[in-house]
């Protein structure tokens, strides 16, 4: 019996590992990027279809969204092509990685020759990730990109952009899963500036773009649900009417337009009625959120100056 009883232990032991095995990623997020950098730079793009999910999406500033079979055969593949003696680089600024999924941010540089005109294009990177299987892969690609020709004035060459004021309502992104499917949202954050904010610089009762310069977007991978409602995959413009006591949030198919010049009431696919939540602490710059609540939700959560406001996902 004791031996018997030492057996089942021994294989016991032996499962558990094997199942601890098989949960871990043979490959990690770093790996992921190093990867990506040494494909374009040896111009030979195959080994990232491994690292690529099939429902990842690239985005450029200026482009739609792209499948990374699309962006691989064409916008990415034809430029590393026609350019030559070219170098890319990625400079990891910040980065956020748990067991599920890795956020990355830093600046991309890309140099090179095309057509005779030296190339130095470079701007601002996201990459967001997640494990699929045994592997971590790509959900999430953006550039935020600033392409001009190197200056062949060597007295040209001193602060090229050093002396660029920094923009007030920078642009910027906020991600995050409800179960499989990813949540991407694109906006532009004002500062409170020790402005009056509600009722003076955000009109109640009034739609706003909440964010600034263009119409703030929210991209779903997969359908989901939202106030009971169902919401097909895809990009949409994300809209809101502040209230002294009462706020409406609205999704809407509308997303590309300049704040909400374009809004039209039809074409909202759902509109969420919540109460405001007061802070404790002042929150300087507008700022969006995306956080896991159980297996199959996420709360979007939207914060500036002293108030918050969110709503769920549901992924189905």
């Amino acid at each position: 019996m004791k031996k018997l009883f030492t057996t089942a232990i021994l294989a016991l032991s032996v499962l558990m590992i094997s199942c601890n095995d098989s949960v871990k990623p043979k490959n990690t997020a770093n790996e992921v990027l190093d990867l990506f950098v040494s494909s374009v730079n040896d111009k030979n793009l195959e080994p990232l279809n491994a690292v690529f999910s099939p429902k990842a999406k690239i985005y450029e500033q200026g482009s739609v969204d792209d499948s990374w079979e699309h962006y691989r055969d064409g916008h990415l593949g034809k430029e590393i092509e026609e350019m030559a003696n070219m170098t890319f680089d990625i400079e990891i600024a910040e980065s956020l990685v748990n067991k599920e999924m890795a956020l990355l941010r830093g600046n991309y540089l890309i140099k090179g020759e095309m057509q005779g005109q030296q190339i130095n294009s470079a701007g601002l990177v996201t990459l967001s990730m997640q494990v699929e299987g045994d592997m971590w892969k790509i959900v999430h690609l953006q550039f935020s990109r600033g392409c001009k020709k190197v200056a062949t004035d060597h007295a040209a060459h001193g602060a090229v952009n050093d002396d660029k004021p920094k923009p007030k309502s920078p642009k910027t992104a906020a991600m995050g899963n409800a179960g499989n499917t990813h949540i991407h949202i694109d906006y532009s954050s004002p500062s409170v500036r020790g402005r009056t904010i509600w009722g003076g610089l955000v009109e109640y009762d009034k739609v706003w773009a909440t964010g600034a310069h263009r119409a703030t977007a929210i991209n779903f991978s997969e359908d989901v649900e939202i106030n009971s409602t169902k919401v097909p995959a895809g990009k949409y413009g994300f809209f809101t009417i502040p209230g002294e006591k009462e706020w409406t949030l609205i999704i809407n198919k509308n997303w590309d337009q300049h704040m909400s010049d374009d809004y039209d009431q039809k074409q909202d696919v759902v509109r969420i009625k919540v109460e405001p939540e007061v802070l404790a602490d002042t929150q300087e710059a507008l700022t969006y959120s995306v956080t896991k609540i159980n297996d199959t939700k996420a709360s979007v959560a939207i914060a500036w100056e002293k108030l918050k406001v969110s709503f769920e996902v549901k992924a189905l």
